[in-house]
C-alpha cells in the first residue's frame, strides 16, 4: 500500500546547503589550482574550505536537527535496517551520512597535512619546519593520494546522488532548495537561523588569516599577476 505523501517540507538549513555547494566548488578549485601551481590561491582556497569545515562541525553539534550528528550518524542496526528496506529518511540516509563522514575526514586530512608539505622550490606549509622530515614527507605523500581518493569518493557521491533523484529521490533537488516530499504525518525537522554558521565561519577564516595571512597575501598578489587579473 503506498504512503500519501505530503508536500514540499524544509528539512536542509541554508548552513547544510551552502556548506555542500561550495565544498565542491573549493575542492574543484583545490585541484586545479594545484595543477596550475598556483600555490597562494591553492592555500587560500584551502583555509576558506577549513573555515567552512570548522563551523560545520560546530554546526553539527549546535545547528538544526537534520545538521546534528547524533541525528544523522547511522549505528549498525539502523544501516542494516536501511539497507533492508530502503525506507526515506527525513534529512540525509545512514549511506549518505556515512559518505559524509567519510568526506569531512578527508578533507580535514587534507588539510591538515597540506600545513606540513613543501612544493620544494617556493612554498612551505605553516607547520612544515616544526614538524620531523618523516612526518613532512608522509604528509606530502598523503596529501597528493588523499586527494585523489577525495575526488573518487565525491564522484562515487555524485554518482549515487544522481541515481537517486533519476528513482525519484530527488536528493539533489533537496540539497539545492532545502525541501523534500516527506511521507504524511511525519514531523518536520527543526530548522534554526544559518546566520550563526555564517559567523562561525568568517570567525574562523580571520583566524586563520591572523595566523598566516602576512605569508600568503603575498603569493595570492603573484598568482594573480601570473594569471594576467592583475
Amino acid at each position: 500500500m503506498q504512503q500519501i505523501q505530503s508536500a514540499l517540507t524544509p528539512v536542509f538549513d541554508l548552513a547544510v546547503r551552502l556548506f555542500h555547494w561550495l565544498q565542491v566548488l573549493l575542492l574543484g578549485g583545490l585541484w586545479y589550482s594545484a595543477e596550475q601551481e598556483w600555490y597562494g590561491i591553492h592555500q587560500l582556497l584551502a583555509y576558506t574550505l577549513a573555515s567552512l569545515l570548522g563551523a560545520r562541525l560546530i554546526w553539527g553539534l549546535i545547528g538544526s536537527d537534520t545538521a546534528r550528528f547524533r541525528h544523522f550518524v547511522p549505528g549498525f542496526r539502523q544501516l542494516r535496517h536501511y539497507l533492508a528496506t530502503k525506507t526515506p529518511a527525513v534529512g540525509h540516509n545512514p549511506l549518505s551520512a556515512l559518505m559524509i563522514l567519510a568526506l569531512i575526514l578527508l578533507v580535514a586530512l587534507q588539510f591538515f597535512s597540506g600545513l606540513m608539505t613543501t612544493d620544494e622550490v617556493m612554498t612551505e606549509g605553516p607547520l612544515y619546519s616544526l614538524v620531523p622530515d618523516w612526518l613532512s614527507s608522509l604528509a606530502g605523500s598523503w596529501h597528493e593520494l588523499g586527494f585523489n581518493l577525495l575526488l573518487g569518493l565525491v564522484a562515487l557521491h555524485v554518482l549515487a546522488a544522481v541515481l537517486h533523484q533519476w528513482r525519484g529521490d530527488r536528493v539533489i533537488s533537496a540539497m539545492w532548495h532545502g525541501r523534500k516530499v516527506l511521507p504524511a504525518n511525519t514531523p518536520a525537522p527543526q530548522l534554526l537561523n544559518s546566520f550563526k554558521y555564517l559567523l562561525l565561519a568568517l570567525i574562523l577564516f580571520c583566524g586563520l588569516m591572523g595566523w598566516q595571512g602576512s605569508a600568503l597575501w603575498p603569493q595570492v598578489l603573484t598568482d594573480l599577476q601570473t594569471i594576467g587579473v592583475l
